[in-house]
């Protein structure tokens, strides 16, 4: 199953997590908004997206940078460590109440991180 799909069909299998505080999803989810036709429009990226904004849960970066979902600026992932081949396919989904005291938001360059991962790390620092 793609990660994004099993995204979409754990957040609908377990509702009560949702309810017992607060919950932040992140990781390489590998999917983006760009790909969704590629899977089926309950289970694509922006489902995962809306299933969490309807909770009340927001990608820090997005919310900061004010970018739209498959717009973003900053890579997440070089395909095959290629600078070519930017992609933005890691996030941290947090309560929107968080996003609000968010300081920083940063993404590794690719130069800083080629030869070490094809991922990029994201940074969330949020004030307490």
């Amino acid at each position: 199953m793609p990660y994004i799909r099993a995204v979409a069909t754990t957040i609908d299998m377990y509702p009560e997590i949702f309810d017992q505080g607060p919950v932040v999803m992140l990781g390489d989810f590998n999917a983006n908004t760009i790909w969704d036709k590629t899977h089926p429009k309950h289970l694509n990226h922006s489902s995962v997206v809306k299933r969490l904004a309807d909770r009340g849960i927001v990608s820090a970066y997005h919310h900061v940078r004010g970018e739209p979902q498959g717009k973003e600026s900053e890579a997440t992932f070089y395909l095959h460590h290629d600078a070519s081949k930017p992609f933005h396919i890691d996030y941290c989904f947090l309560p929107k109440a968080w996003a609000e005291r968010i300081s920083l938001v940063e993404v590794g360059t690719f130069q800083k991180w080629e030869g070490h991962s094809d991922h990029r790390p994201l940074l969330i620092e949020i004030r307490g």
